[in-house]
């Protein structure tokens, strides 16, 4: 594959090049369509358009879609418990659901017959990515879908996908050096991982040329040493576990497009209304997905849009980096966690007074440290090991508990405190 030319091409060209008035009536059709469908089909979605007032041609256009509230993740748990198991946000019968991944909460989040309802093959060709690759797919495969949204993309462009998942890093590099892997895709911080434990395996350099890596921050100062010092052509997507990818990076690195089956506003955090290009606010996505149709989908994520032109030749507006979270919602190794999680590995234990969740960054790794102020008397030791099997059972990561002198949490403070800088 070392004659494949990574940073020129386009996957669709005649889409991605798309004159705004063109990308404006294709949106409005799909979104047409979208509506009547969830009318229909989804009484979950059926009752949010009521409850604003609203029916199919109320939401007919880009502007219309904006009198429909924004609704939150955090408000998932409450509608699937009322109305199992998908809130009544799944248009198809179970029979036709292929796949149920499941995010803390629970939630749940139905994967229907269509084939590309996560919308990441423009982003993969955009990062490099060419018919005929070996790729290593280091997402795990169990529960949560980022693994599946690759492997199916990956597929539809014509690469070959070794589902490898996380971790056994040894096993990692052995399978790259032996089926010559030209891609990755994972988390940077595993990227890494892999490339020194190559080099202390004395196997020599791995193939890989091009990588496409999420769920947690990429510092330009890491994306430089893959590329200047590995040679490794690194992008990266935003999506979520509810919408898939709505906006990827292309060869200038100037942001990242938005996909055209995505209609993305930058919005008020508390308010829901939309908020100029330019300005910082909430990504607010709704997804040309027909099994699950969420529309005006809050993800709490900060950003800025820029609708500039850019060199590359693409015409879609950019997201331009992620600008934290709109509430104490974190995510750590590719994880979120919830302070009502932390809240849930404090009362596994009684005696508990305060508890926080410290989150730092070392040599791009992040570490996550609980830390707890217990009540007189109480052994740390014992309590300790409980914490910690909890923290593992409650957040799905590993973390260091540390037990505090009492007043070293003040009163009132965060349950989760992101102290990790970004250069």
């Amino acid at each position: 594959m070392k004659n494949v030319d990574r940073r020129t091409g386009y996957y669709d060209k005649a889409k991605e090049t798309m004159a705004p008035a063109a990308r404006r009536r294709y949106q409005e059709s799909w979104l047409r369509a979208l509506v009547a469908m969830a009318w229909e089909r989804a009484p979950g979605v059926r009752r949010r358009m009521e409850a604003a007032g609203l029916g199919p041609k109320g939401l007919s256009s880009l502007e219309g879609l904006t009198r429909l509230p924004v609704i939150k993740k955090s408000a998932m748990p409450d509608l699937q418990r009322a109305d199992p198991p998908f809130g009544g946000f799944c248009t198809v019968p179970m029979k036709q659901v292929r796949r149920i991944f499941v995010s803390p909460g629970p939630i749940f989040e139905p994967l229907g017959p269509e084939v590309g309802s996560w919308h990441m093959e423009t982003g993969l060709y955009a990062g490099g990515f060419r018919p005929g690759d070996v790729v290593l797919n280091t997402f795990a495969y169990h529960l949560t879908p980022a693994a599946h949204m690759l492997d199916e993309a990956l597929n539809l462009l014509g690469c070959t996908v070794i589902p490898t998942g996380v971790g056994n890093t040894d096993y990692q590099v052995q399978i790259a050096k032996a089926v010559r892997a030209a891609g990755f895709v994972g988390t940077p911080s595993f990227l890494m991982t892999v490339l020194k434990r190559a080099e202390e395996m004395g196997v020599g350099g791995l193939p890989f040329q091009v990588a496409q890596v999420g769920a947690e921050a990429l510092p330009e100062s890491l994306r430089r040493t893959f590329e200047e010092q590995y040679g490794i052509m690194t992008r990266q997507g935003f999506g979520t576990a509810d919408i898939g990818m709505v906006a990827y990076e292309c060869p200038e690195k100037s942001g990242m497009h938005l996909v055209d089956e995505a209609i993305v506003r930058v919005c008020d955090p508390q308010s829901g209304e939309p908020l100029p290009n330019g300005q910082i606010g909430e990504l607010v996505a709704t997804v040309n997905h027909h099994t699950y149709p969420m529309l005006r989908f809050g993800t709490g994520d900060l950003t800025v849009i820029d609708d500039s032109k850019c060199p590359c030749g693409r015409t879609s507006a950019r997201m331009l980096g992620w600008r934290g979270r709109a509430d104490e919602v974190t995510k750590v190794r590719g994880m979120f966690i919830h302070p009502r999680q932390a809240d849930e590995v404090a009362a596994r234990v009684q005696g508990v007074l305060r508890h926080q969740v410290v989150v730092t960054r070392k040599e791009h790794q992040d570490l996550m440290t609980f830390k707890v102020e217990l009540a007189e008397g109480m052994e740390a030791g014992p309590a300790k090991s409980v914490l910690e099997a909890a923290v593992r059972d409650v957040m799905k990561l590993r973390g260091e508990v540390e037990v505090v002198p009492k007043g070293t949490i003040p009163e009132g403070a965060k349950k989760i405190d992101d102290q990790r800088k970004w250069d």
